[in-house]
């Protein structure tokens, strides 16, 4: 899930930048500093949107630099557990799939993709369900749940789980397969 997030703190605004516009600078040293780091409490912080700086700052012995108050918005992502997600198939590996849901790859085991066993079509790149030849490849658009998040506060990659085997989740395709059945035997009655 997307938020957005107003933040309160200090940028320390070098020598090499006095006589531009505080605000402009303060932006791009806030995005440097903040663009792409996890944080516990927030999870990925995706963007620095603007940046309102007091103009009065305080410079410490022995640093050239000015400091600054600063209010600024961050536009965060953060995976929510049981949260219904939607996104595109980028990888297909023998134990299962890579969906990318923005920020952030999950994976779908090969036992969470349905209620049938998959393998992998190594020369097709394609997972194939075992009854039913239902085929999930690259590229294609699955719906799922988030069940598991590890965000982690260090330089590693997040690990995020997904399953797709409850009703209306999967590959988008079988979803409209499934509600077209149920529409149908519903006008029969």
């Amino acid at each position: 899930m997307y938020k957005l997030h107003k933040v309160k703190g200090m940028v320390r605004i070098p020598p090499k930048y006095f006589g531009q516009p505080l605000e402009e600078v303060a932006i791009r040293i806030l995005r440097e500093q903040y663009e792409g780091l996890i944080h516990p409490e927030v999870g990925l912080i995706v963007a620095v949107l603007d940046a309102k700086v007091f103009p009065e700052g305080v410079i410490i012995h022995g640093d050239g630099a000015t400091y600054h108050e600063v209010e600024f918005a961050i536009l965060t992502f953060q995976p929510i557990l049981h949260e219904i997600v939607e996104g595109e198939v980028v990888d297909t590996k023998e134990f299962g799939i890579f969906v990318n849901i923005g920020p952030f790859d999950a994976l779908v085991h090969r036992s969470q993709i349905a209620d049938e066993p998959f393998r992998l079509e190594p020369t097709r790149g394609a997972l194939i369900g075992q009854q039913t030849k239902r085929i999930i490849e690259r590229g294609d658009i699955v719906r799922g749940r988030i069940t598991n998040i590890s965000l982690p506060s260090a330089a590693r990659s997040p690990r995020i789980g997904m399953t797709l085997r409850q009703p209306f989740l999967g590959k988008i395709e079988w979803i409209k397969k499934e509600i077209e059945s149920l529409r149908k035997s519903t006008e029969k009655k």
